[in-house]
């Protein structure tokens, strides 16, 4: 018996030794996978903390880069203003301000790199924007060879003052940058910007360049970044404020009450500078597409658009009848002096074009549209935006040429059929005075504008006639 008891002692001790011999050759495989899987962690932090520094430097380069080419192209355009109030042709002022165009777009294009809200560096963008617009517009005028007034060049002074200012400030910068007291850091957002000693700055270095603009003047010139332009107000809206009522009576009375089933009130138009009352109105004895909209200024309470849903059969009416009832439209609904321009007959419609004229000058940024129906001559629809925003009373100056002055600077090849005095507007929404001569060369229409007070072509637009209508280009 105390054999079998050493017997099961033994076996049970063989049996802890087999336990503990597998438990061993399992931990150390574990323990060997903990140790290479935390080598593992720390190799890929180590990685990636190398990949992120790496992306620190490419982008610290690339900013830097963007902030030195600023600095370098405002350096330029600080040159050529200085050398474009010297210049003793227009031509060579030309040369000068072209070469600020393309050098200050260069500017805002670096500028629009830099890790800075946009709110810090508004002003001075919109500064190198109006430098460029500015200069571009000059351009046009001395490339004629025509020279810059003494208020031209006191634009062009003011200018340059100011971007001596803007390159002092952004040479500061500069020097921070290179004598390393700057760096442009990825911490906190791409789009911060941090010095070694943390301090955003956003809101130090770089609203010390904004400060410097708080007294940048207005400025006035032909270009679409003109001050007066950025204000730009409709001046064809009468005084008289009206009520959503008294709009419906407008609409009423435009349309003719006597054929209006039931008139419903939308909401209105308060986005843009012109604000509207708007209205559906449901006409009788009409079928479902039998409905108009209408949108009255809620500001002289005039017309504004209209467009009148229906069915429109191909029409018999002249374009000479179309015309009469749109005129006696426009007279009926406070548009007077209108003359009819050009024209567009589509799907049994005419869409013709009205202009204001004044004293025998065609005033083309006055201008209504009107579409008839070639039917019955209803009127389907009226757009004066043009009208409202431009129309004036203007103060027409006199012509420093003749017209026969005028017809030597067109080409020759032109056969003139017609001519008149004209009001034209600018890409920059400003005006011109000019004869307006249509002719052909062969077989094609063109209708040039020649400026009535400096003889220079202002534009030329090419004619296309067909069945349709006549359309420029």
């Amino acid at each position: 018996m105390e054999q079998n008891e050493n017997e099961s002692r033994n076996n049970h001790n063989d049996n802890d030794l087999r336990e503990g011999r597998k438990r061993t050759s399992w931990a150390i495989p574990v323990a060997i996978a903990a140790v290479l899987a935390l080598a593992g962690v720390s190799t890929w932090g180590y990685f990636q903390n190398r990949q992120l520094n790496d992306l620190r430097i490419m982008m610290d380069n690339q900013y830097s880069r963007a902030f030195l080419d600023l600095t370098s192209y405002l350096d330029n355009v600080e040159v050529l203003l200085a050398k474009s109030m010297v210049t003793s042709t227009p031509r060579g002022t030309s040369t000068m301000l072209e070469e600020v165009w393309r050098q200050s777009n260069l500017a805002q294009t670096n500028m629009g790199q830099l890790p800075v809200a946009p709110p810090i560096l508004e002003k001075a963008s919109n500064f190198l924007t109006q430098v460029g617009d500015m200069a571009y517009a000059f351009n046009n005028k001395t490339a004629n060879g025509l020279p810059l007034s003494d208020e031209e060049y006191g634009s062009i002074q003011k200018l340059h003052n100011f971007s001596i200012s803007l390159q002092n400030s952004l040479h500061k910068i500069q020097d921070q940058i290179y004598e390393g007291k700057m760096a442009w850091g990825i911490s906190g957002g791409p789009r911060q910007l941090k010095s070694q000693n943390t301090k955003d700055i956003q809101s130090s270095q770089f609203e010390n360049v904004e400060k410097n603009f708080q007294e940048y003047p207005s400025m006035t010139y032909d270009g679409p970044y003109s001050d007066h332009l950025l204000k730009l107000k409709p001046v064809g809206l009468k005084k008289e404020k009206v009520d959503q009522a008294k709009a419906e009576d407008v609409v009423r009375k435009m349309i003719g009450n006597d054929k209006i089933k039931k008139v419903t009130r939308l909401e209105n138009s308060d986005e843009s500078a012109i604000k509207t009352y708007r209205f559906k109105v449901d006409y009788k004895n009409s079928n479902n597409d039998g409905s108009a909209e209408v949108d009255i200024t809620q500001q002289g309470g005039q017309v504004y658009w209209m467009v009148r849903n229906r069915n429109v059969d191909d029409g018999k009416l002249t374009m000479e009848a179309a015309k009469k009832a749109a005129q006696d439209f426009l007279k009926n609904n406070g548009f007077s002096s209108m003359q009819d321009t050009y024209y567009m007959k589509q799907d049994g419609t005419a869409t013709i074009c009205y202009a204001y004229a004044q004293d025998g000058v065609v005033c083309y940024p006055d201008l209504v549209k009107v579409k008839v129906a070639l039917d019955n001559g209803e009127i389907m629809g009226i757009e004066a935006k043009g009208y409202l925003y431009n129309h004036k009373t203007r103060d027409i100056p006199p012509t420093k040429l003749t017209l026969e002055e005028a017809k030597t600077k067109i080409n020759n090849r032109l056969k003139v059929e017609s001519q008149g005095k004209a009001i034209i507007p600018t890409d920059f929404k400003s005006e011109r005075y000019c004869f307006e001569f249509i002719g052909a060369v062969d077989d094609q229409k063109f209708i040039i504008y020649i400026n009535a007070v400096t003889g220079v072509e202002e534009d030329i637009l090419m004619l296309v006639n067909s069945d349709e209508g006549t359309l420029t280009m």
